[in-house]
């Protein structure tokens, strides 16, 4: 299954792009059937017809596989929208965002947070490939919005990424409310439609 091909890890070693593409669909099928912390290296394996051995030379082991897992998927299924307008677009991501939550990943999301607590070595791959992915398409919708004129020039991009990414965690790590469509709205509006405070 190892033939070269696009996809590498990190030291560059070739990996297959159908052994990749099938790890990816298995991980997410089995979370799908099952939950997170029944999921092993040998389940993963098995589903997606590759070797165990395979899985530890591209993946150091099960976070940092549903981790990518769940960056593919959002990227696919979350996307960047680009209706022309500031607002509308940043609602629709963060209902996109959070809807995907919503749909049985929350738990998912959670537990990886977790592992990165006690997992220093996953708490960078965490930060950097995931948390700060998601933070860049929201911050590029901000920048479009901005060279629109939508914003003033001198706007803190990651000030407005932080108030919107913040909520979200709040609410999913302490599960006290939803994430549903209605207090997306609210919170765009807060922060889109409120008077700015002059400098």
């Amino acid at each position: 299954m190892d033939t070269e091909q696009d996809k590498t890890t990190a030291v560059g070693r070739p990996r297959s792009q159908k052994a990749y593409e099938a790890v990816m669909k298995a991980t997410l099928d089995l979370l799908k059937s099952g939950r997170y912390p029944s999921l092993t290296m040998e389940k993963i394996a098995k589903e997606a017809g590759v070797g165990k051995p395979t899985l530890y030379r591209w993946w150091p082991g099960v976070p940092f596989i549903v981790m990518e897992a769940l960056k593919l998927h959002a990227g696919t299924e979350i996307g960047l929208p680009d209706s022309g307008h500031l607002k509308s677009d940043v609602l629709e991501y963060l209902k996109r965002t959070f809807r995907s939550l919503i749909e049985g990943k929350d738990e998912i999301v959670c537990s990886l947070m977790a592992e990165a607590q006690f997992n220093p070595e996953f708490a960078a791959a965490f930060r950097d490939n995931f948390i700060f992915s998601r933070r860049a398409a929201l911050i590029r919708l901000l920048e479009r919005g901005q060279q629109r004129g939508e914003l003033p020039r001198d706007t803190d991009l990651e000030l407005i990424a932080d108030l919107c990414y913040g909520p979200m965690w709040y609410r999913l790590l302490n599960r006290h409310s939803t994430l549903e469509d209605p207090f997306v709205d609210n919170l765009v509006s807060y922060l889109f439609d409120s008077p700015r405070p002059k400098n």
